[in-house]
């Protein structure tokens, strides 16, 4: 595979109390009500309903599955927030703040036979935060983002491409010898490379 191969493997050998204020005894207030803007699983859902339409059928609702698995999973509150106002190039911002197990059942629940796409939209918003430290990889990365939006490439090719990537640059890579980063960036140059062929072959301009 494109990564495995390449970059993958280098890298796997280069990396060898709050206290609270006690309340007053004389409060000069009442007690405040609680926010009208606290949101839950029905404000997430309806967000994620809203934004990602353009991922599946007009006529296909995720509005209860969203709301199944933001309650059973116990979603934390700022990835609800997030959700609420969700837009579809936020799917990926928004689906990186749940932990890994309820991102992918989320994800799972929210394809319907489109889980593809949804796949590619999360990977593009993840690697447009994602940054290496090491130029010739961020160049990697930042092409990977704009092939992956490249409809002329399969789709299958840019789930792979997309996995791959995401998971690869979860490793760490800070804290480098001068060595490694220069074995690194190597690699990714050579990947570059490939890369750009590669997507110049399907017609994408990275």
């Amino acid at each position: 595979m494109l990564l495995r191969c390449g970059v993958r493997a280098a890298l796997l050998m280069v990396l060898v109390a709050c206290g609270s204020t006690p309340p007053s005894s004389l409060p000069t207030a009442p007690p405040v009500p609680p926010s009208n803007e606290t949101r839950g699983c029905n404000d997430a859902a309806t967000g994620i309903e809203r934004g990602t339409r353009g991922l599946r059928e007009p006529e296909v609702s995720v509005l209860e599955s969203m709301r199944v698995r933001c309650h059973d999973d116990a979603w934390p509150a700022v990835a609800i927030d997030c959700f609420a106002e969700l837009t579809e190039d936020d799917l990926g911002r928004c689906a990186g703040m749940l932990d890994e197990p309820e991102r992918e059942r989320m994800l799972a629940a929210l394809g319907n036979g489109y889980q593809d796409r949804v796949a590619i939209t999360v990977a593009i918003g993840r690697l447009a935060s994602l940054k290496v430290g090491i130029a010739e990889c961020d160049r990697f990365v930042a092409v990977v983002a704009s092939v992956l939006a490249c409809e002329q490439m399969p789709i299958e090719t840019r789930v792979e491409l997309a996995n791959e990537t995401t998971d690869f640059w979860s490793l760490p890579t800070d804290r480098l010898s001068a060595d490694a980063q220069r074995r690194m960036a190597t690699v990714c140059g050579q990947s570059l490379a490939a890369l750009e062929q590669r997507a110049a072959g399907a017609g994408c301009k990275p």
